[in-house]
């Protein structure tokens, strides 16, 4: 078997990622309107990682918008893109 080298913050990433994927879809669901819900989720994802990209230089915070982060904060939203800010900011 392989040696499994994975660092805390890592750890602490997939797990929160892990959570995230699991809140998200339960909060959709359960509302009166998910697909308002949903497209507002969307919505709120993508503007946040592109204020996080444009503005966060200025309080130390960089967060590329690539295919990855794209589609976090295209399923989950804010939370997702609060997380990636604060682990890239622990790890980075």
């Amino acid at each position: 078997m392989g040696n499994l080298d994975i660092s805390a913050g890592e750890l602490i990433f997939y797990a929160a990622l892990m959570l995230v994927f699991t809140i998200m879809p339960i909060y959709y669901i359960k509302s009166k309107r998910p697909v308002k819900s949903g497209l507002l989720g969307v919505f709120s994802g993508l503007t946040a990682l592109f204020a996080v990209h444009f503005f966060g230089h200025h309080i130390g915070l960089y967060l590329p918008v690539n295919l990855f982060t794209s589609a976090m904060a295209l399923v989950l939203g804010v939370p997702a893109v609060i997380i990636m800010a604060l682990i890239g900011g622990i790890i980075g």
